[in-house]
């Protein structure tokens, strides 16, 4: 059977990984945005007609890069809440961890 301390060995290695996963997901998104704003701004200057016209066929025209740069921040938000979730457990964990320490002082 697996010990208290044992699971917030396994909790902590999953933070670490997690950490290192929202770092990755963040950076691809940085990099996102900052493709389809670069794209967008080629597409707004190379379109005719009145402003609004040429924003909306600016963002029509960088759809795509408009979809990724939307799907990697959603990625990071999400892997946020998985390393928020991770920290939750590991209080939990603890707590537990001093409640058994409390009882074996007890039972002693």
């Amino acid at each position: 059977m697996t010990t208290v301390l044992d699971q917030l060995q396994n909790i902590s290695r999953d933070l670490d990984a997690a950490i290192r996963e929202l770092e990755t997901l963040e950076l691809a998104a940085a990099e996102a945005e900052s493709i389809y704003r670069v794209e967008k701004a080629k597409a707004f200057m190379s379109a005719e007609g009145p402003v609004q016209q040429r924003e909306h066929l600016a963002i029509i025209a960088t759809a795509v890069h408009l979809i990724e740069r939307d799907k990697t921040a959603a990625m990071a938000r999400v892997q946020l809440q998985r390393v928020k979730s991770l920290h939750a457990r590991i209080d939990v964990g603890r707590t537990l961890a001093s409640a058994e320490k409390a009882l074996a002082g007890v039972v002693t």
